[in-house]
Formats: C-alpha cells, sequence, structure tokens
C-alpha cells in the first residue's frame, strides 16, 4: 500500500480541478436540457400548423392544474407523494444532524 503525500497546494489545485469539471458536466447537462425543451416546443408548433392531432401538445406540464399532456393525454399529477418522502428524508438528515454524540 502506497500513501501518497500531497502538498496543500497540490490539494486544493486538484481539488479546483474537479470542481471545474464538476461544474461543466452540470452545464452541459442543463445546456441539453434547453436544446430538448426548445425543440419539444418546435415540434409542439409544427404539429399546430400541420394539425396533424386533436391536442397538439407532446409534452406539457401545467403547474397550475398539476396536469401532464403527453402526446395527447392528459394525465393528473398527485404531488402529495413526492412532498412526503422529501419531508421524511429530510427529517431524518435533521435527526441525524442534530443528535451530538460522544466518543
Amino acid at each position: 500500500m502506497v500513501i501518497i503525500m500531497e502538498t496543500r497546494l497540490e490539494r486544493n489545485k486538484r481539488l479546483s480541478k474537479s470542481k471545474r469539471i464538476n461544474r461543466m458536466k452540470k452545464l452541459c447537462i442543463l445546456l441539453l436540457f434547453a436544446i430538448l425543451l426548445l425543440s419539444i416546443e418546435i415540434v409542439n408548433q409544427n404539429i399546430v400548423d400541420l394539425n396533424c392531432f386533436e391536442n397538439p401538445n407532446i409534452i406539457r406540464f401545467d403547474i397550475k392544474k398539476m396536469e401532464l399532456d403527453f402526446f395527447g393525454k392528459s394525465y393528473v399529477i398527485d404531488l402529495s407523494i413526492i412532498k412526503k418522502f422529501i419531508k421524511d428524508q429530510l427529517s431524518g438528515l435533521l435527526v441525524l444532524h442534530n443528535c451530538n454524540y460522544l466518543l
């Protein structure tokens, strides 16, 4: 087993490089997601122009009505399950964070 000792400068340089790479990965994912949404809007507009479907929305999410339109069919989304899951997960983290352990 070889233990590599690195200086503080080398460690900071390595950490900043990994942070920069992670930031670029997140930016690429965000950019791809934006391109995806833009292309879906263009396809939706073309469907409206060609009058192919009764409901021209391929994917549309309405926050006020809590509906998801997917290929012309509407689905009601119940976010209470997700809220409950997040609440349970965060409450567990808060309990672990507030405990004082004696070593």
